[in-house]
């Protein structure tokens, strides 16, 4: 497997403090409202100063920031304010506030593993997913233009892979890279 799917092709929602674009849901045919999904991969932009997490039972979330700054107060865990491109690892389950208008990239697998990273590409980078798992892997462009086995990935764009391994081109291509275990 290897698609890029584009910005036309995103399910929009709007939820009590904003809106969501869905990127990419698995499987295919899955529903997040009625949360049968084994993982969702969106972009959230919250327009409320401060809201509360729908709580997800056996689900755990990855959340960065792409554009203001958020502060997650993860009642009886931990407290992080997230600037750009940062990262935080949490349980759906978990009582979580937020504070600040943002727009930000979400991973959310239901009991199940996964990850995701940020890069910055200058030139070349082979990015190795995982020879020892099955997963479901995926580049997001966040800004700039990659070039992958002769793909173009524009900005807003994510490409979903099988793959084990692949080589992304690019000068000042700015990137969330991540896997999910099926």
């Amino acid at each position: 497997m290897f698609k890029v799917l584009k910005e036309c092709d995103r399910k929009i929602s709007n939820w009590s403090g904003g809106v969501t674009k869905e990127l990419y849901i698995y499987p295919e045919d899955g529903n997040y409202q009625k949360r049968d999904f084994k993982f969702r991969i969106s972009i959230a932009t919250t327009e409320l100063e401060t809201s509360i997490f729908t709580k997800l039972e056996n689900t755990n979330r990855v959340i960065s920031i792409l554009d203001g700054t958020m502060e997650l107060d993860h009642i009886g865990h931990h407290t992080i304010t997230l600037e750009k491109y940062q990262i935080d690892r949490f349980y759906g389950e978990w009582e979580t506030h937020s504070k600040g208008k943002v727009t930000d990239f979400n991973l959310m697998i239901k009991n199940g593993n996964g990850d995701f990273f940020f890069e910055e590409i200058l030139d070349k980078k082979e990015i190795n997913f995982s020879e020892k798992i099955k997963s479901i892997n995926f580049v997001f462009c966040i800004s700039g233009e990659l070039e992958i086995e002769k793909t173009k990935i524009n900005k807003g764009e994510i490409l979903i892979t099988d793959k084990e391994s692949i080589t992304i081109n690019s000068k000042k291509g700015q990137i969330f890279y991540g896997y999910v275990e099926i």
